[in-house]
Protein backbone atom coordinates (compact mmCIF):
# COMPACT_ATOMS: atom_id res chain seq x y z
CA UNK A 1 0.00 0.00 0.00
CA UNK A 2 1.29 3.43 -0.69
CA UNK A 3 0.37 6.11 0.92
CA UNK A 4 1.34 9.69 0.55
CA UNK A 5 1.11 12.29 3.28
CA UNK A 6 1.26 16.25 2.83
CA UNK A 7 0.01 18.16 6.03
CA UNK A 8 0.11 21.87 5.86
CA UNK A 9 0.20 25.07 7.80
CA UNK A 10 0.68 28.83 7.81
CA UNK A 11 4.33 30.25 7.37
CA UNK A 12 4.65 32.83 9.87
CA UNK A 13 6.96 35.59 9.96
CA UNK A 14 6.11 36.89 13.84
CA UNK A 15 9.93 38.07 15.86
CA UNK A 16 9.81 34.82 17.38
CA UNK A 17 9.77 32.70 13.97
CA UNK A 18 11.95 34.57 12.02
CA UNK A 19 14.56 34.46 14.89
CA UNK A 20 14.33 30.68 14.16
CA UNK A 21 14.79 30.42 11.04
CA UNK A 22 17.97 32.55 11.12
CA UNK A 23 19.40 31.09 14.00
CA UNK A 24 19.03 27.52 13.19
CA UNK A 25 18.69 28.04 8.92
CA UNK A 26 15.34 26.77 8.80
CA UNK A 27 13.20 28.37 6.06
CA UNK A 28 10.21 27.24 6.76
CA UNK A 29 8.01 24.42 9.00
CA UNK A 30 5.00 25.04 7.08
CA UNK A 31 5.21 21.49 4.90
CA UNK A 32 5.87 18.17 5.59
CA UNK A 33 5.72 15.51 3.37
CA UNK A 34 6.35 11.55 3.80
CA UNK A 35 5.85 8.77 0.99
CA UNK A 36 5.56 5.44 2.35
CA UNK A 37 5.22 1.44 0.98
CA UNK A 38 3.68 -0.41 3.47
CA UNK A 39 3.55 -4.09 2.86
CA UNK A 40 -0.25 -4.32 3.93
CA UNK A 41 -1.52 -6.49 1.62
CA UNK A 42 -3.02 -9.74 2.74
CA UNK A 43 -4.48 -11.07 5.70
CA UNK A 44 -1.84 -12.68 6.61
CA UNK A 45 -0.55 -9.89 9.91
CA UNK A 46 -2.87 -9.58 13.06
CA UNK A 47 -0.07 -6.99 14.76
CA UNK A 48 1.39 -4.05 13.21
CA UNK A 49 4.08 -1.58 14.69
CA UNK A 50 5.28 2.24 12.97
CA UNK A 51 8.28 3.53 14.33
CA UNK A 52 10.13 5.92 14.08
CA UNK A 53 10.84 9.73 16.17
CA UNK A 54 8.76 12.53 17.28
CA UNK A 55 7.43 14.09 13.64
CA UNK A 56 8.40 11.06 11.97
CA UNK A 57 4.55 10.66 10.45
CA UNK A 58 3.67 7.87 12.63
CA UNK A 59 0.23 8.97 13.29
CA UNK A 60 -0.49 10.74 9.79
CA UNK A 61 -0.33 6.88 8.89
CA UNK A 62 -2.19 5.73 10.72
CA UNK A 63 -4.75 8.32 10.03
CA UNK A 64 -4.07 7.57 6.38
CA UNK A 65 -4.38 3.96 6.87
CA UNK A 66 -7.72 3.67 9.31
CA UNK A 67 -9.05 7.31 8.60
CA UNK A 68 -12.48 6.69 10.54
CA UNK A 69 -10.75 5.65 13.87
CA UNK A 70 -10.13 8.73 16.25
CA UNK A 71 -6.73 9.59 17.59
CA UNK A 72 -6.55 11.32 20.27
CA UNK A 73 -5.84 14.67 19.40
CA UNK A 74 -4.56 17.04 21.78
CA UNK A 75 -5.23 19.72 24.38
CA UNK A 76 -6.85 22.87 25.32
CA UNK A 77 -5.73 27.13 25.46
CA UNK A 78 -3.33 26.67 22.21
CA UNK A 79 -3.93 29.86 19.59
CA UNK A 80 -4.56 28.19 16.21
CA UNK A 81 -2.89 31.39 14.62
CA UNK A 82 0.67 31.34 15.98
CA UNK A 83 3.62 28.97 15.93
CA UNK A 84 4.35 26.87 19.55
CA UNK A 85 7.24 29.32 19.24
CA UNK A 86 5.17 32.33 20.24
CA UNK A 87 2.46 30.12 21.97
CA UNK A 88 4.45 29.13 24.93
CA UNK A 89 5.09 31.80 27.43
CA UNK A 90 4.30 34.98 25.12
CA UNK A 91 6.14 37.49 27.69
CA UNK A 92 8.45 35.26 28.53
CA UNK A 93 12.10 34.93 26.83
CA UNK A 94 13.03 33.45 23.75
CA UNK A 95 16.03 31.72 25.30
CA UNK A 96 13.78 30.17 27.65
CA UNK A 97 11.20 29.45 25.31
CA UNK A 98 14.17 27.41 22.95
CA UNK A 99 15.62 25.83 25.93
CA UNK A 100 12.31 24.68 27.14
CA UNK A 101 11.70 22.95 23.89
CA UNK A 102 15.23 21.31 23.52
CA UNK A 103 15.18 20.19 26.92
CA UNK A 104 12.04 17.93 26.55
CA UNK A 105 13.28 16.33 23.17
CA UNK A 106 11.33 18.65 20.93
CA UNK A 107 14.44 19.34 18.74
CA UNK A 108 12.89 19.64 15.02
CA UNK A 109 13.28 23.16 14.43
CA UNK A 110 10.60 23.39 11.22
CA UNK A 111 7.97 21.85 14.46
CA UNK A 112 9.00 25.29 16.18
CA UNK A 113 7.35 27.43 13.48
CA UNK A 114 3.78 25.12 13.39
CA UNK A 115 0.87 25.86 15.27
CA UNK A 116 -0.28 23.08 18.13
CA UNK A 117 -2.56 21.81 16.10
CA UNK A 118 -0.08 21.39 13.00
CA UNK A 119 1.94 18.68 15.34
CA UNK A 120 1.91 15.37 15.32
CA UNK A 121 1.05 13.83 18.86
CA UNK A 122 4.46 12.95 19.97
CA UNK A 123 5.36 16.81 18.88
CA UNK A 124 2.09 17.99 21.29
CA UNK A 125 3.23 15.94 24.20
CA UNK A 126 6.56 17.17 24.55
CA UNK A 127 5.17 21.21 23.39
CA UNK A 128 3.16 20.61 26.44
CA UNK A 129 6.11 19.46 28.76
CA UNK A 130 7.87 22.90 27.57
CA UNK A 131 4.73 25.05 27.78
CA UNK A 132 5.07 23.67 31.15
CA UNK A 133 8.34 24.59 32.09
CA UNK A 134 8.71 27.70 30.20
CA UNK A 135 5.68 29.32 32.17
CA UNK A 136 6.88 27.91 35.39
CA UNK A 137 3.77 26.13 36.26
CA UNK A 138 2.96 24.65 40.36
CA UNK A 139 0.01 22.58 38.88
CA UNK A 140 -0.79 20.89 35.83
CA UNK A 141 -4.13 19.61 35.22
CA UNK A 142 -6.70 19.74 32.80
CA UNK A 143 -9.54 22.64 32.78
CA UNK A 144 -13.13 21.68 33.49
Amino acid sequence: MKIQVRNSCDEFNSYRAARVKSLFNCESGANFSLDADLPLEGDDWKIGVVVGPSGSGKTSIGRSIWPDVGIYDGDIGWPADKPIVDAIAPGGSFDDVTGALSAVGLGSVPAWLRPYGALSNGEKFRAGLARIIAEGRRRVGRSQ
